[in-house]
């Protein structure tokens, strides 16, 4: 299942926008295949979307995030200026994880209450486990490591526009993947520390 969302996260956000890009900037401008290209991108969130249509916090992050996006895409009036919205958008993102950290209700644990609730675990039950004192923490620094992420993409995707100019659209697409992947898998040994730790305790059976 993991490997497989990899291979369509690569198809639908890094192999359909840059053949698009390259195929469609003469023909219809670059702008108009900037925003041609992210639509591969909206289906396939979209369809994630309805895969786990049950889950509460992170399927709503999905479909905000969407239309954000499409939003500042579609008001940037140009290809520069789409570039230039998505920068700040990262900023945007990573200041709101780092918020979450602040008032101590850090998003990566309302999204891990999402899915082990999908796997059957009440919810309340979980949630009272996720706030232990040995657990919580380890929410916190995932947090901070996906703001950081945010923040580190916003960071180079800048820098690229200012060298390369439009150039940089399909050079930030392959960045955007490689840093949020090896993120992300360094922030998938806390979630694994995580599960050591409430797989050692003695927890009684979940009720009906």
């Amino acid at each position: 299942m993991e490997k497989r969302m990899v291979m369509l996260d690569v198809v639908f956000y890094v192999v359909f926008p840059i053949v698009l890009w390259h195929a469609l900037r003469g023909p219809v401008g670059e702008y108009g295949a900037m925003l041609i290209c992210t639509v591969p991108g909206a289906i396939y969130t979209v369809y994630r979307f309805w895969s786990i249509r049950r889950v509460q916090w992170f399927g709503t992050f999905l479909l905000v995030n969407l239309a954000v996006s499409t939003l500042l895409n579609v008001l940037a009036g140009s290809a520069l200026q789409m570039l230039w919205n998505d920068v700040w958008y990262s900023i945007a993102l990573s200041v709101f994880f780092l918020a979450t950290v602040v008032v101590k209700r850090p998003l990566m644990l309302y999204f891990s209450l999402d899915f082990v609730e999908m796997q059957g675990a009440p919810r309340s039950v979980m949630k009272k486990q996720f706030f232990e004192r040995d657990v919580f923490p380890l929410f916190q620094w995932i947090t901070v490591g996906f703001a950081l992420r945010d923040g580190l993409l916003a960071a180079i995707k800048a820098h690229l526009i200012v060298r390369y100019g439009v150039e940089a659209f399909d050079r930030a697409i392959v960045i955007r993947e490689v840093i949020g992947w090896g993120i992300t898998i360094l922030c998938m040994l806390g979630f694994v520390r995580i599960s050591k730790i409430l797989s050692n305790r003695d927890t009684p059976p979940y009720p009906e």
